[in-house]
């Protein structure tokens, strides 16, 4: 008998997306679990029209790993898997989840296995692996934080769990603007990182994540400030079951602090940063110095097969925060051949590439200055 497979969404006025995800997952044999924590709006109304849905109701603590924990609590045993309310499977994902888990049974290390799913950004076009999402609920995992939460092996000291790809795609439209506005999530999640700092402020984890997420309204002195804390903290953070290194989270954080400057303008700190992504074998800095080269800068020959050699390299490609895909470099060659060769050249190469879109480019062409 086939172990069973619980699918747990985490809910609050979520009557926008909630249908959708319940549809792609009912009539496949999974049990399904249904946290809302607080929902005002119709969302308790359209989940309880779902006879093989069990709904339960969890009161908001400013928590997002204390909803999972309670999830977790109440799935005796089998394959807990979190699908965020957000996000939805298609009909093929759907059955190669049961496949794919019942072929993750028998492996030997299923106490602290934690498989990840890959969540592909319908809006950006932007896969994401790397996400914690699948285990078994009997396990002594849990998670930790309020926001950005991350699961440990719980005990006396927490311990790091171990990462395997699920091979299984959840589609998901959370991030778009309109969405991410009408729920504040910004300002949500700064409040949550500030709770999280306060109770935790040698883990680099939310440091990084109040640089990611406080992007959009942060100046530049606190986007330096960030980064030098994040430098300066203690480089062994293995007594907070962190997933990712302080060095990997600070080369994160330089990534992101050079998209935020380009934004202002400030290119002397960005060269600064460029730099220090040189330093640390991330192809960013490349990219972030021929864009601001772009913008205040003479440019040769040389700095566009400076370009092309860098996407020759996709071991090196797959390492960036920017796009593992390289499809932001794919937009800089566009922008240097039409500056050095020609608008009918560039255009040549740009019907080849995928469209591309982030600070300095919208769907693959050069924003205004």
């Amino acid at each position: 008998m086939p172990d069973k497979i619980s699918i747990v969404v985490l809910a609050k006025d979520e009557q926008r997306c909630i249908a959708r995800c319940l549809a792609s997952i009912t009539d496949h044999g999974f049990e399904i679990l249904v946290v809302d924590t607080g929902s005002t709006d119709e969302t308790t109304d359209i989940v309880a029209k779902h006879d093989n849905v069990r709904l339960v109701h969890f009161p908001w603590s400013d928590s997002f790993s204390a909803a999972r924990n309670f999830a977790i609590e109440s799935v005796p045993a089998g394959w807990i898997v979190f699908l965020d309310a957000d996000e939805w499977l298609s009909e093929h994902a759907a059955e190669e989840l049961t496949a794919r888990l019942s072929e993750w049974s028998g492996a030997p290390n299923l106490a602290r296995l934690v498989l990840t799913p890959t969540i592909f950004d319908v809006d950006r076009g932007i896969a994401e692996e790397g996400v914690p999402r699948v285990f078994r609920a009997e396990s002594s995992i849990r998670y930790r934080g309020p926001v950005h939460e991350y699961p440990v092996v719980e005990g006396e000291r927490d311990v790091r769990v171990d990462l395997a790809r699920l091979g299984v795609e959840f589609r998901h439209d959370g991030y778009h603007p309109e969405v991410a506005r009408d729920k504040d999530k910004l300002h949500r999640n700064l409040r949550l990182l500030d709770l999280a700092l306060a109770a935790d402020p040698d883990n680099p984890r939310w440091w990084y994540y109040t640089l990611r997420d406080g992007l959009p309204v942060f100046d530049r002195d606190r986007i330096v400030s960030l980064c030098d804390t994040l430098r300066d903290l203690p480089s062994d953070n293995r007594r907070t079951g962190e997933l990712l290194s302080t060095a990997q989270l600070y080369r994160l954080a330089l990534g992101t602090a050079c998209q935020g400057l380009a934004a202002l303008r400030d290119w002397r700190a960005l060269d600064r940063y460029c730099g220090e992504l040189d330093r640390l074998g991330s192809p960013d800095g490349t990219y972030f110095r021929l864009m601001a080269e772009l913008s205040t800068g003479v440019l040769t020959n040389r700095d566009l097969l400076g370009a092309v050699r860098l996407r020759g390299d996709e071991k090196l490609v797959a390492t960036s925060v920017v796009d593992p895909a390289g499809r932001h470099l794919d937009a800089l060659i566009v922008a240097l051949l039409e500056r050095l060769r020609g608008e009918s050249e560039a255009e040549r190469y740009r019907a080849l590439c995928e469209p591309w879109t982030d600070v300095f480019f919208d769907r693959g062409r050069a924003r205004a200055a």
